[in-house]
């Protein structure tokens, strides 16, 4: 690869359609990476810095912290995705990896809020984890199937601030230490919109590098969320970013909340920042100029001309924010006491992983946060929608006790298969009806450990391979055999083909 191609500002777009997907997730990412020779801008940045491959730093930031229900899918980087490319990573012989994110502002609202707790909510630390939402420290993801088997950190940049100087415009700030010293940065963003730049994508990303937890206090109300975040990049080149579009959430609460998450089946990825979010920015039928942060960026390093290597069509019934919103956000920024009240009116719902602090058990902040029920559902009508179809799937799954008995002795069993669409029955199903599983099922990805041994489950959300290790523990701990469920399961589905419907369209679990 030349040098000069290794510095073309390339977007690299795959995307599939809603109605009729005909790839999984996973071949999406390996297809987009592909397109925009992800790998080979990988190997010239390891030749300029002359390193082996054992030696050279990969680190990689996913957006975790902005999760608070696991269900809202649509809020949070898929964590199988990042996952994925771990796995890729490693097949290539990089082990020299790390996931990073620091701390935010519901830090200031809920317990339990570290890194590694909420990034085991998430799935990235296996079924344990995920049910309990406590991480074991130091935080390791365990990356298996495809040949691999490894553990990757999982570091709190929120515990490692170091100074770095940005020069004279910003001078010295604090950055997390892993992302310093990164030979090569990955910022692995999720597409959704946003009231306080209309939209987040890979820019947006990187201020989760900044590591402090109370992010209104320090960065807002100095009104330094663009300019550092622009100098931080400026300083610490990110080498490549990827959109994870395959769920994504728009509206007005895009960033925080999503009932009925949006599903675009669109992944983007490029090796210019700007260049990725102009394009993702344009799908999203938003003028990129229009995010405070692009803007801040764009000043000090000028948006270069790209080409796009793929083809997508701009998201269809994509809500953007609203301009007053954006404005009143931009006004009320200086204002810690309001921009974190009106933050917690917008923190999106409950996880009991997640308990709320004491310091929010007084009689106005206890109504502000009921106040979100309301608001929530005003402001997203998925909501209702969500819940009707929730309720209409359970009153169904009840009328076929004869197909299958153990779903009516066991309620639990009939809730977890609402993250289950058509064809992971049909995949859960051949598994129970083919495998003899000895003890507890894992998961890694979108791989589970069964005795041991990964098995490929590759379902459209992170949720349902989730549950579907919960369906198999729980059938495992209570006795029931799962040749039975395995059996009754594909009962169903002969019979009753439309009973879990061929792309589940929400979120919750």
């Amino acid at each position: 690869m030349t040098q000069e191609a290794a510095q073309e500002s390339l977007v690299a777009v795959v995307q599939d359609s809603e109605e009729n997907p005909a790839k999984d997730k996973y071949a999406l990412l390996e297809e987009v990476l592909q397109k925009g020779r992800f790998f080979e801008v990988l190997e010239a940045k390891r030749a300029q810095k002359a390193k082996s491959k054992e030696d050279f730093f990969v680190v990689v930031k996913p957006n975790i912290s902005m999760m608070l229900r696991r269900s809202d899918v649509g809020v949070y980087t898929d964590p199988f995705l990042v996952i994925h490319l771990l796995r890729l990573l490693l097949a290539r012989g990089y082990t020299n990896l790390a996931v990073v994110e620091s701390q935010n502002l519901y830090g200031n609202w809920f317990l339990n809020r570290s890194v590694p707790s909420v990034a085991a909510r998430c799935g990235y630390l296996g079924f344990e984890a995920a049910q309990q939402g406590r991480a074991p420290l130091p935080a390791q993801i365990r990356v298996t199937g495809g040949g691999v088997d490894a553990l990757v950190p999982l570091v709190d940049l929120t515990d490692e601030p170091v100074e770095k100087d940005f020069g004279r415009e910003v001078g010295c700030a604090q950055v997390g230490k892993t992302w310093v010293e990164a030979d090569f940065r990955i910022s692995f963003c999720k597409m959704k919109t946003h009231f306080y730049s209309y939209y987040t994508l890979a820019v947006k990303n990187i201020y989760g590098c900044l590591p402090l937890q109370d992010k209104v206090s320090h960065y807002h109300c100095k009104r330094l969320v663009g300019l550092w975040t622009a100098h931080c990049i400026k300083a610490l080149p990110v080498d490549w970013a990827v959109v994870d579009g395959f769920t994504a959430a728009d509206g007005i609460l895009g960033v925080k909340i999503k009932a009925v998450c949006n599903r675009p089946h669109t992944l983007i990825a490029g090796n210019d920042l700007l260049a990725v979010d102009h394009f993702g920015a344009t799908l999203m039928n938003i003028k990129p100029e229009k995010s405070v942060l692009y803007q801040h960026l764009a000043r000090i390093s000028p948006p270069k001309p790209y080409r796009v290597e793929g083809a997508a069509k701009p998201l269809k019934a994509w809500r953007n924010t609203l301009y007053i919103l954006v404005w009143l956000c931009q006004v009320i920024e200086s204002s810690a006491w309001l921009m974190t009240y009106s933050g917690s009116l917008a923190t999106g719902g409950y996880d009991s992983c997640f308990p709320h602090k004491s310091t929010n058990r007084g009689l106005f902040k206890r109504l502000l946060f009921f106040l979100t029920v309301p608001i929530n559902i005003l402001l997203d009508l998925g909501y209702l929608k969500l819940r009707f179809r929730q309720w209409l799937f359970a009153r169904r799954l009840a009328r076929e006790r004869q197909l299958a008995p153990l779903l009516g002795q066991h309620p639990f069993l009939a809730g977890e298969l609402n993250s289950l669409d058509s064809s992971d029955i049909s995949r859960l199903a051949i598994i129970l009806l083919s495998t003899r599983i000895n003890g507890p099922v894992d998961f890694s990805g979108h791989y589970l450990i069964i005795n041991n041994s990964p098995v490929a489950f590759e379902a459209g959300l992170s949720t349902a391979n989730i549950a579907a290790s919960a369906l198999i523990n729980y059938c495992l701990e209570q006795g029931i055999e799962l040749k039975s469920l395995g059996e009754q399961l594909a009962a169903l589905q002969n019979r009753k083909p439309n009973l879990f419907g061929r792309s589940r369209p929400w979120c919750h679990s």
